[in-house]
């Protein structure tokens, strides 16, 4: 690993442990991996106090941040059910794969994850699903080659892009970049992280994500690469499971819209007073819609 990634990776495990990160509620936190032919994937758990709900649930996240992005929505939504959010191969404290990456590929690398940690139809029973931005499309195709595995799916943000679409943004952010050399080569991840964040976004949090992005820089490539070649239209409506897609009024509003017609009997619920970091601004709200969702026998 280059000496700046080192860096990096030590000051995101710093940022993990910091107080702040770790807000007291009626939920646990362990950190554990899960070990592959080729290398771990980091899984982040919550636990509840109290027995609750038996269907666990696990959240896939945005690109290219680890599972620590979800812990806000973890302690509003896991006081009565275990969530885990595992980072994808090259992402936070995950390996990198190291042969070629699609969402085949990574859909697999989750899913045999999943087995190894119990969560099978043979073991403790299928798990509900929760994609944001990237997370909406492994969760998709997760649903569709693992139907056994899944039973429920609540999408949030969905990067939903015709053909040309897809195209422009594989060009612009699926081509691996080298390690930079300069503090300028990674100034837009800490303008879009930081400058630019929710009023409502913590100073720590924010500097939090950008040390992951810019951590990143080689790895979400290649998962921005599995995105951007994905045929969700061809995906989507072969979707079973009950789909609960919530609209926050950002600028995937109109693309969330059209994905949610895509699937056979999705339920859609605008958030027209949520645009931007809303896992950090507001996830006492999501919370609030998926919960009867996710509780619906």
């Amino acid at each position: 690993m280059k000496p700046f990634a080192l860096i990096l990776t030590a000051i995101i495990a710093l940022v993990c442990r910091l107080p702040g990160a770790q807000a007291e509620n009626a939920v646990s936190f362990e950190r554990s991996y899960v070990t592959h032919d080729w290398g771990q994937i980091h899984v982040l758990t919550s636990r509840p106090e109290a027995a609750g709900n038996p269907t666990p649930l696990v959240c896939f996240t945005p690109n290219p941040y680890s599972g620590n992005y979800y812990r806000l929505f973890m302690e509003a939504l896991g006081s009565d059910r275990t969530m885990l959010a595992l980072d994808y191969p090259g992402i936070g404290q995950s390996d990198t794969y190291p042969g070629e990456m699609d969402m085949g590929t990574l859909t697999e690398i989750m899913a045999d994850s999943l087995t190894s940690l119990g969560w099978e139809l043979d073991g403790n029973g299928p798990v509900d699903l929760c994609g944001y931005h990237t997370g909406t499309m492994l969760a998709t195709e997760l649903a569709v080659t693992h139907p056994e595995l899944v039973r429920r799916i609540l999408l949030i943000g969905v990067p939903f892009y015709d053909t040309e679409g897809r195209q422009e943004r594989f060009d612009r952010l699926g081509q691996v970049k080298p390690w930079p050399d300069s503090l300028a080569a990674v100034a837009q991840d800490w303008i879009f992280a930081v400058e630019m964040r929710n009023e409502k976004v913590s100073l720590e949090r924010a500097c939090g994500n950008y040390l992951e992005s810019a951590g990143a820089r080689q790895g979400k490539a290649r998962i921005y690469g599995a995105v951007f070649q994905y045929p969700a239209e061809e995906r989507a409506p072969l979707m079973t499971q009950p789909t609960l897609v919530l609209n926050p009024h950002g600028n995937l509003r109109e693309p969330s819209r059209a994905y949610a017609e895509l699937i056979d009997g999705a339920t859609l619920i605008e958030l027209p007073d949520l645009k931007c970091g809303i896992f950090d601004a507001a996830p006492e709200v999501l919370a609030s819609h998926a919960r009867p969702f996710l509780n619906q026998r």
